[in-house]
């Protein structure tokens, strides 16, 4: 018996349409958002005519590109690159609402083909290794977006093209011109979310999340913005977007914490007294963990409607549990504090072969822009330290890591965190990261043995490993001796072979897709 579907609600404030939630239709405001905070747009004359943001996906996409070349960009953007760009997140921005821009902002239009172009040339590259820079299409639309973008006074508008660029330069493997274009978008956020509601929504969660890479891949110690909220306080969740979204938050404050804590850790001030105000900072970031797990349990159980699918379940948990063991060990000169925590560790590899074991995983993915896998499943691989479950974590990031994640690359992660539970345990790993005789220390290895922290070299090299030029990175492992000093062992790490094989492509792509 077929199921009864809801009516689609057709009235409404503009609020709620965005935000895709039935409106109580409250004149002049609806409670629905002023109860939580948000301020309502309130609704569409029945003669005004159609508002520019219009939220629908147009039943022909780009009817008046003529240009073959082009054509084929924007059919590739919409098949392929779009639905998984978001990697375990929700894709509706980029295969809806990316999709109705492009059709009224010629700047946002050129990205798109350029981002399609760049995706299509990574996604038939024959294996992971880097891709060549040279496209002349997808940099002469770059240049008309650019160009574009000059005259455009929205800043609403600039903010979304940012985004497109800051994935056009990802794509192109330029982590400087990436995190310049973050750092321009940020600089005007503050000013634009909150008289714009759709950028609230749409574009403010994207900038928080960029927010984090300059503490991965930049050396600058730049001052980045609060991103939590005004108030710094959790309240009760109405929709799981809502949940997403503070949890971002926390996760920018949560790795802002470790990185102001890793001279306690590596630098000069290891193993001295932390001051009053990192530690007042790590409780505070502590009690809004608790505070948004509260929350997230009570919009799960009291809304059932509500509920997360398994996949987003799942990847909630695991960047929970990162969190809860990052706020504890922000100041951790000893890394068997992390040994207090392998009911977590164990936990996250649960959720994680949950996820694994969805048919969607089974498909090879070239790019995404979101953060997804990879540098969770590295973290969890080299700081736990019981070797049976960091193998599983290891196996897993193989299988459910794209082959670039943003700047995260599995090539350097894999190859790096499988050192690192060779270097620990006294143990020889395959090039696919399973166990290869005994290992010297199967069970928790000394202090001393244990890894630190790990950098590469930005640019891969060529070396000649048993007589084979091998491709790979240079990288530093952070150890420490028994008096406790800080070195760096140096070593050249091969690419997996592994990542050398040819991966299958699922779609054909033509120049002339039904509905373009």
């Amino acid at each position: 018996m077929p199921r009864k579907g809801n009516a689609k609600v057709r009235t409404g404030c503009l609020t709620c349409k965005v935000r895709k939630i039935k409106c109580d239709e409250g004149k002049p405001s609806c409670r629905r958002c002023t109860s939580t905070g948000r301020k309502c747009d309130g609704y569409v004359p029945p003669s005004a005519k159609p508002l520019a943001l219009a939220w629908h996906r147009p039943r022909y996409l780009f009817p008046n590109v003529d240009d073959g070349a082009e054509r084929r960009c924007l059919a590739f953007f919409c098949e392929v690159a779009a639905p998984v760009l978001s990697g375990p997140l929700d894709p509706y921005f980029w295969t809806h609402l990316i999709l109705q821009f492009s059709h009224m902002e010629p700047a946002v239009r050129h990205s798109v083909v350029a981002v399609g172009s760049l995706y299509e040339q990574l996604y038939r590259h024959k294996d992971m290794t880097p891709v060549p820079t040279d496209n002349n299409l997808a940099l002469s639309h770059y240049n008309s977006a650019i160009r574009h973008l000059r005259g455009m006074k929205n800043e609403s508008l600039v903010l979304l093209v940012c985004i497109l660029f800051v994935c056009i330069e990802f794509l192109r493997d330029d982590r400087a011109a990436a995190m310049q274009h973050g750092q321009h978008g940020l600089s005007i956020l503050k000013r634009v979310e909150e008289t714009f509601p759709w950028v609230k929504t749409y574009l403010t969660p994207l900038f928080r999340r960029l927010s984090l890479l300059p503490y991965f891949f930049s050396a600058m110690d730049r001052p980045m913005p609060n991103l939590l909220s005004l108030e710094d306080t959790i309240p009760p969740f109405s929709t799981l977007g809502d949940a997403q979204f503070y949890f971002d938050g926390i996760l920018s404050r949560t790795v802002r914490l470790i990185r102001r804590g890793d001279v306690y850790r590596l630098g000069p001030l290891r193993n001295k007294p932390v001051p009053p105000d990192l530690v007042s900072e790590q409780d505070r970031t502590r009690t809004l963990l608790d505070e948004w797990h509260s929350s997230f349990v009570q919009l799960v159980t009291e809304s059932p409607e509500l509920t997360p699918t398994a996949i987003h379940r799942y990847n909630m948990s695991i960047r929970y549990l990162i969190c809860r063991v990052w706020v504890e060990t922000p100041f951790a000169f000893y890394e068997t504090m992390y040994d207090e925590h392998l009911h977590l560790f164990r936990s996250m590899v649960d959720s994680a072969a949950a996820i694994a074991c969805f048919d969607h995983c089974a498909k090879p993915i070239k790019f995404t822009f979101e953060m997804g896998y990879i540098p969770l499943l590295y973290f969890l691989t080299t700081k736990c330290r019981c070797l049976e479950t960091r193998l599983c974590a290891l196996s897993l990031m193989k299988r459910l890591g794209a082959a670039r994640e943003n700047l995260w690359e599995i090539v350097t992660m894999f190859a790096s965190a499988k050192r690192i539970v060779e270097i620990e345990h006294g143990a020889t790993l395959t090039d696919e990261g399973e166990l290869y005789g005994e290992p010297s220390c199967p069970g928790f290895p000394q202090d001393e043995m244990r890894v630190r922290d790990f950098t590469s070299e930005p640019q891969p090299v060529s070396e000649i490993v048993e007589g084979v030029a091998r491709t790979g990175r240079l990288g530093g492992f952070f150890m420490r001796t028994a008096e406790g000093s800080i070195y760096v062992r140096s070593e050249f790490l091969p690419q997996p072979s592994w990542t050398l094989a040819a991966l299958p492509n699922n779609k054909r792509i033509t120049s002339s897709t039904p509905g373009l």
